[in-house]
């Protein structure tokens, strides 16, 4: 082996300048520039792994590549599935790609780092009702351990008490709740942990958003219906865009009287029983849900019979249960048979009838007569026709109008006629109004006599 010095001797002998020693480091910075930044770049297809491909998967693959040259697009059928649109079939959906709604809450921190996604076992009602008749049981041996030093007894009276047992000298409380019991100074105070300090539960004891009349009236091939777009605060007119006929899969209306929380209610009720019977109508052999039911009365659509069956059950509940929901329906539509026109009423007791023209609200006592006198029976409703109904509840929106306070010029009106969709005008407004008549009213302005 040769020295340094003679290491430089040979090269000076050579006539070759010195040469600088490599660092340790230079073979491993030189593999890793050749793995990751190759001299050519390599942007040939490797070839496939040894081995034949299964017959199966071929066929799939080369389907599935026919499919996208015609422009299919893969997950087309899943986007046309209803099952998968169907809000009940979501954990079922879950269950199949195997997605856990606990697993978004997966940490891989430690325990005492991470924050806890459940309770402590002893956090629970079980655990916690065992710790606490294991603590009463212990206090109870503590005392059944120490032995009492002496008893007092408090005297009924004495010639210096009140006879509440109460000395000379102590004035006496103003706590009923306390007298006949034992002293607190003497026994501990009573423990009143056990009492109910909210006081009783109350519900709705006076509407305050409220609507006023719902007028409807039959006619020979159909049902029309109307309600003003105003919602009272009291007395003063708050809201003049509320909505309150509610359309049902096309064919049924309802009308709301009363107030309006109570309707936004109902409605989410109607919304929730309108999906339903949405996807009671499809049939599972498309989609090939194993499990699944077949559709609701084998796929009957619900009627507005069927509508005020259900919403009268709903208000009877409601009132059975001493929270009663504060309106008056109207339900227009068509009988089982989809040809007979169909009126009835419900309010807030589950009260039900049904007649050929209907009001609700002031509407009752002010457009009632004007309908009833020109429809007094079925018989006269068959004979009406659609145009003359519809001037027929346009009048008495107008004279609701002019004699209701809490009504305004703004209504909804809707035909619901035999085999079409229901024809449903919102913001429509009272025309050709007058207050002429006035002048002939008993004490309006300043008229004496």
């Amino acid at each position: 082996m040769l020295g340094l010095d003679e290491y430089g001797s040979s090269d000076e002998e050579e006539g070759q300048e010195p040469q600088p020693s490599e660092s340790p480091y230079s073979a491993a910075r030189a593999i890793v520039r050749n793995l990751t930044m190759p001299p050519v770049p390599n942007f040939e297809i490797p070839p496939s792994p040894p081995g034949s491909p299964p017959l199966k998967s071929t066929k799939q693959f080369a389907h599935f590549l026919e499919l996208k040259k015609k422009g299919v697009h893969f997950n087309q059928r899943l986007e046309n599935s209803s099952a998968l649109r169907n809000p009940s079939l979501l954990h079922k959906l879950r269950g199949f790609a195997s997605i856990d709604d606990e697993a978004q809450y997966a940490t891989i921190l430690s325990a005492d780092v991470a924050v806890p996604t459940v309770f402590p076992s002893w956090a629970y009602a079980e655990n916690l009702g065992k710790s606490q008749r294991e603590i009463a049981r212990k206090r109870e041996e503590e005392q059944k351990k120490t032995q009492r030093e002496a008893l007092e007894f408090v005297p009924a009276s004495d010639p210096g008490s009140s006879g509440l047992g109460i000395g000379k000298g102590e004035a006496m409380n103003h706590f009923p709740q306390a007298w006949g019991r034992p002293r607190d100074d003497i026994y501990g105070a009573y423990d009143h942990s056990f009492l109910q300090t909210s006081g009783p539960a109350q519900h709705t004891q006076q509407p305050i958003v409220t609507g006023t009349s719902v007028v409807a009236v039959k006619y020979k091939d159909g049902v029309v219906i109307a309600a003003d777009n105003l919602a009272s605060y009291g007395s003063l007119a708050r809201f003049t865009d509320v909505k309150r006929l509610r359309v049902f899969n096309n064919k049924s209306v309802i009308g709301f009287g009363g107030d309006v929380s109570d309707m936004q209610y109902l409605d989410r009720l109607l919304t929730s029983l309108s999906i339903r019977e949405d996807y009671s109508q499809h049939e599972a052999a498309e989609d090939d849900v194993s499990g699944e039911e077949q559709p609701l009365g084998g796929g009957a659509s619900l009627n507005a019979k069927n509508l005020h069956t259900y919403l009268s059950k709903v208000l009877y509940k409601r009132r059975s249960d001493f929270n009663p929901l504060w309106n008056v329906l109207l339900i227009a539509g068509f009988d089982h048979d989809g040809k007979t026109p169909f009126l009835a009423h419900a309010d807030l007791l589950g009260t039900t009838f049904s007649a050929p023209a209907l009001a609700t609200g002031y509407g009752a006592h002010l457009a009632t007569p004007i309908l009833r006198k020109r429809v007094p029976s079925e018989e006269a409703a068959r004979e009406l026709s659609r145009a003359d109904a519809i001037q027929l509840v346009k009048d008495c929106m107008k004279t609701l109008y002019y004699r209701d306070a809490r009504s305004l010029d703004r209504y909804s009106i809707a035909v619901v006629e035999r085999g079409q969709d229901v024809d449903l005008r919102e913001n429509e407004q009272l025309e050709n109004q007058s207050w002429a008549f006035a002048e002939r009213i008993r004490g309006y302005g300043t008229q004496i006599n």
